[in-house]
């Protein structure tokens, strides 16, 4: 976050205009100015959750990170980080099946899934030329052989926004996914109408023979502890609008990002994630 936006967050009453998206989707003042030198950064996978076969190289994940962005997608959010080490214990989760991350910012979720054999992996953010390159840039440093094969693509999405384009990117264009990603998302509550719409249009719906639909997997901090009742009322509606049943799989502490911002530390350096699905008939 940026320092005027702690600063609106800190001292007004009126805490969901200091955040919310939809003022950002206007593009704030400072949004075309140049980014500041995008750096590389470095995610080292555990090594005994690393498959045997899987080549030494594979271990030390390279990801581009912008300077700056008023989208905040010059961070690699603790949430990615620990759903990347969840992933690689449950490689099952993406094993053959198809992704799709949303609000992807560096993108660590999705090239950990293709490095566990998904078949085809979706990376979406916000449309905006420096960040969607900015992924593939990512992308090209760890696997450039499945961005030119197309089995990795990225893409721009704004949620809730030109759903059936991306919906095309899915195996033989079928409209769905099989796993949604969402990481870090949810603190934008204003934001949350279009999130589950995205994800309700997006991931694979049960069949009538009885195949099981797809399965969404929300981590998230809740970095303003005041507000984490909003946080978790995104939860709440997957359950009771979108009639997913949920499950909590990991509530880790991994240490604050932000250290100057306000709230409970143990709060704000928490990563909880949840698994939603359709019911199994």
């Amino acid at each position: 976050m940026s320092e005027s936006t702690r600063e609106v967050v800190a001292g007004s009453s009126d805490v969901e205009d200091a955040l919310a998206l939809d003022s950002m989707f206007q593009e704030p003042e400072d949004f075309c100015q140049p980014a500041q030198e995008a750096k590389t950064v470095v995610f080292e996978r555990q090594p005994e959750l690393m498959d045997q076969g899987e080549e030494e190289g594979s271990r030390k994940v390279r990801l581009s990170l912008l300077g700056s962005h008023p989208l905040w997608g010059h961070h690699l959010w603790n949430a990615a980080k620990t759903f990347a080490n969840y992933l690689d214990s449950h490689k099952d989760i993406v094993q053959g099946k198809s992704v799709l991350e949303l609000g992807a910012a560096g993108a660590l979720p999705s090239l950990i899934s293709a490095m566990n054999g998904a078949t085809r992996v979706v990376i979406t953010d916000y449309p905006d030329p420096d960040l969607v390159g900015n992924i593939k840039t990512t992308v090209a440093l760890n696997m450039p052989q499945k961005l030119e094969d197309g089995s990795v693509v990225v893409d721009g999405f704004k949620w809730g926004y030109e759903v059936g384009r991306i919906g095309k990117l899915s195996p033989d264009g079928c409209g769905t996914f099989d796993v949604l990603i969402l990481c870090d998302l949810v603190f934008n509550h204003s934001e949350h109408n279009r999130l589950l719409s995205s994800v309700s249009q997006l991931m694979k719906k049960p069949g009538t023979n009885g195949s099981a639909g797809g399965e969404a997997y929300v981590f998230f901090t809740h970095h303003r502890p005041w507000l984490a009742d909003k946080d978790m009322r995104f939860i709440e509606r997957a359950r009771e609008e979108l009639g997913l049943e949920v499950t909590r799989v990991v509530e880790e502490y991994t240490g604050v990002m932000f250290e100057e911002d306000p709230g409970d530390e143990r709060v704000r350096g928490t990563v909880h994630g949840f698994r939603l699905a359709y019911p199994v008939a």
